[in-house]
């Protein structure tokens, strides 16, 4: 996800470009810095990009000079640094911001709006350099000005993007609440918003992307359909066409790869750089679905190269792309590649935790909070007037006692649960049936049942359920079975689902390992540590970890070093 639109945010423009046209082929060159006006020039910036910065720049400067307009000549330094590099961008909004704070007399209103715009520009310019920090910092800088001005436009924008980096980042079900909020707003005030259908648009638009990122299909599926449709009926072909984009990773998440690898396809051809790579892995993770690994190791490796020339920044699956290469250099004995891919794993694992915990920190100190603190203002503003701040505290109170009386039980309960895991050896979950039950509700031979069973409790006895490999399929081949039969024998004998009782087997026999075994796991990150034990995704061995004993793996392994060295 990249900033899009940027150059949209401020006043309508009052002339239209034909009018435009023709009253500066009217005007000489010696005429144009005296004739045309500032709208005129804010236009120019608009529709023309780097003829703006080649010949209009020093136009709006001398004429900002001229008539002594110190906010114009700062509003001349923010528009030309959309169109420079990185760096001289932020040299010419630093300037901007030197020009008007150098300005004693500047109307306060007019300030908070100059800033609330030059900020946004920066966080856009950060953002598109891949300096995520950064640019979530100076948005939540320019939301803050923008709100004390009323501007709701800018608002819409910078609290979608707001929603949008929390989503990319980690914070799906925050974004998720922060674009609902985002929504309820454009309808509460779509009689003050001068182009109401656009900012409707775009705040479905990025419902939808936080939806996908937190791969809500269905609700991402509802709110893609009525997008759509408004950019179809309002004529917004950018828009729409990142929609269908977005709609072939919400077809993808939902299992309808062949109509994902249609869309991309469409659509790879005429993108380039990180907007190619995002469409890469899609089309990859789709080829390796279809059993086609080679073509999904050649878009890997296309992904690669895209991210070597932008200096590999944080971008979102990439430390799925390599971890994948590594395994395939690691099959194929390519002592380089292995070398050079277990890097990039390494870097992009370390370089996602960093950032998130560091864009949590700054949304949660820089936004979040201060948020939440004018809301309760506000709400406790309400009451006073009401005479109601007696209840509210008695609520509070009551609310306070309960939560901290709750969270002191269930730590108490999760300690308890971890303690006796560290004592004793964890057993695998059991189903509560007798024999009679089983022999009523299974419907297998009898010899082939014994077999089945046999061979079941050879393969666990042998650890099988440590290939990562295995699923329901390629078991049932082992046991020379049919994975209806062996479905049948996991819910019977077993009490549970084969993806319950495999993922069962490995969380079992993880933790009792590592209890015996506290060497185990040194040197190795957690995905290192889930893998030994059959598991593919970080995600899951944390979730069933958790719901074994009560605490997530680095916990368990944090206390167990704890015991470790007492003892």
């Amino acid at each position: 996800m990249r900033f899009i639109l940027t150059k949209f945010f401020w006043s309508c423009f009052t002339l239209t470009t034909i009018t435009l046209q023709c009253s500066m082929a009217q005007s000489g060159e010696e005429e144009k810095g005296t004739q045309i006006t500032f709208e005129e020039l804010k236009t120019i910036w608009y529709n023309a990009d780097q003829n703006y910065l080649d010949k209009y720049f020093d136009i709006h400067v001398a004429k900002a000079k001229k008539e002594k307009d110190t906010l114009e000549l700062a509003q001349a330094y923010r528009y030309r640094a959309w169109d420079l590099n990185f760096e001289d961008g932020l040299k010419s909004l630093d300037s901007a911001i030197t020009i008007v704070n150098s300005m004693n007399q500047l109307d306060k209103a007019k300030y908070n709006e100059f800033m609330g715009r030059v900020l946004y520009a920066k966080s856009a310019i950060f953002y598109s350099n891949y300096k995520d920090e950064q640019a979530t910092e100076t948005l939540i800088q320019s939301f803050h000005f923008v709100k004390k001005v009323n501007d709701k436009e800018l608002m819409i924008m910078t609290l979608s993007e707001l929603a949008n980096l929390k989503a990319e980042f980690g914070q799906e079900s925050e974004a998720i609440l922060l674009q609902n909020k985002t929504l309820d707003f454009i309808e509460k005030n779509q009689n003050a918003i001068a182009d109401y259908r656009f900012y409707h648009l775009y705040g479905l638009q990025n419902m939808v992307r936080c939806y996908t990122f937190s791969k809500k299909v269905d609700s991402a599926r509802l709110y893609l359909k009525k997008a759509i449709k408004m950019a179809i009926e309002t004529k917004n072909t950018n828009i729409l066409q990142d929609l269908r984009e977005i709609s072939a990773e919400v077809d993808y998440h939902s299992g309808d790869i062949l109509r994902a690898k249609d869309t991309l396809s469409k659509y790879v051809k005429n993108t380039t750089g990180t907007s190619r790579a995002d469409k890469l892995f899609y089309l990859g993770q789709i080829e390796g679905k279809l059993g086609k690994l080679d073509l999904k190791k050649e878009y890997f490796r296309s992904f690669d190269s895209i991210m070597s020339a932008v200096n590999y920044p944080l971008f979102d699956n990439a430390n799925e792309v390599y971890r994948f290469l590594l395994k395939d250099a690691i099959d194929n004995n390519d002592k380089d590649k292995e070398q050079e891919y277990f890097k990039r794993l390494v870097y992009y694992d370390s370089l996602l935790a960093r950032t998130q915990e560091r864009l949590r920190e700054i949304t949660l100190k820089k936004f979040d909070l201060p948020l939440q603190q004018q809301e309760k203002s506000l709400l406790n503003s309400i009451i006073s007037s009401k005479s109601k701040r007696l209840q509210l505290f008695y609520f509070i109170c009551g609310t306070l006692v309960l939560g901290l009386s709750g969270y002191y039980l269930k730590y108490r309960n999760i300690k308890k649960r971890l303690a006796l895991a560290l004592e004793q050896p964890v057993e695998l979950k059991a189903g509560d049936f007798s024999e009679n039950s089983k022999k009523s509700t299974i419907d297998i031979d009898e010899g082939i049942l014994q077999e089945i069973l046999k061979n079941l409790d050879h393969w666990e006895k042998e650890k099988g359920f440590l290939d990562g490999k295995v699923n329901q399929e390629s078991l049932a081949k082992t046991l020379n079975t049919n994975s209806t039969y062996l479905s049948k024998v996991a819910n019977t004998y077993k009490g549970l689902n084969f993806a319950s009782y495999l993922k069962d087997l490995r969380i079992t026999y993880a933790i009792n390992h590592l209890k015996n075994n506290p060497d185990a796991y040194k040197g190795k990150s957690m995905i290192q540590i889930a893998e030994l034990y059959g598991f593919n995704s970080l995600a899951v061995f944390n979730k069933v970890f958790k719901a074994k004993i009560g605490v997530t793996p680095g916990v368990f392994l944090k206390q167990l070093k704890k015991n470790h060295k007492t003892t």
